[in-house]
């Protein structure tokens, strides 16, 4: 095996496990030594390729958003109406979901860590990229007048709580089965605009 490929393999195990924990107990609420038993490696592997526990945060949260915002990026550009689109979107979101059921619950911690890469200017939020596919609509005259933002943090605030009481147990495991309801009342929350 080549020695690249099993550090790489070794950081990607890291970096799973990390999210598993940060997504179901927080940042604050997990050690390093925690990590490595999760990750099956020990904390000295674990600082081979992080400086700290927070430096590993920030990287799982900046993934995360970035494979959320690349998305819907993604659709915004895309040829189509507006609702098709989104629906499109929302069901990759799901798809996602049930893939792996934590990076939705990442993306809804509130740590402070978080808050910071938020407000720093490398770090392009999914909330931005969908208040200008939403504004795009608007634009298009295919949604009626909205806060695209406020429109925007309502559908992320929905589908990460989906995400939470599939975790909880308050809904299946599985949001793709829930598609068509989920599209159909997030749609008739941007249909009604103002």
């Amino acid at each position: 095996m080549n020695k690249k490929t099993h550090v790489d393999s070794k950081k990607k195990d890291i970096l799973q496990a990390a999210m598993r924990l940060f997504a179901t107990k927080g940042i604050d609420g997990i050690s390093v030594k925690q990590i490595g038993e999760a990750a099956g490696v020990t904390d000295a592997a674990i600082y081979k390729h992080f400086k700290s526990k927070d430096a590993m945060a920030m990287e799982v949260f900046e993934q995360y958003c970035n494979s959320y915002t690349t998305l819907i990026d993604f659709y915004r550009k895309q040829n189509g109406s507006f609702v098709s689109r989104f629906h499109q979107l929302v069901d990759e979101v799901l798809g996602m979901h049930d893939e792996d059921q934590y990076g939705l619950l990442l993306l809804s911690q509130h740590h402070e860590l978080y808050i910071e890469a938020s407000q720093s200017q490398n770090v392009r939020q999914p909330l931005e990229a969908l208040t200008e596919f939403i504004e795009q609509g608007i634009g298009r005259g295919e949604l009626p007048k909205q806060d695209a933002r406020l429109s925007g943090v309502l559908i992320i605030g929905a589908i990460t709580r989906l995400s939470v009481s599939s975790l909880e147990g308050e809904l299946p495991q599985e949001l793709i089965p829930l598609a068509a309801e989920v599209k159909q009342r997030l749609t008739a929350l941007l249909s009604k605009g103002q």
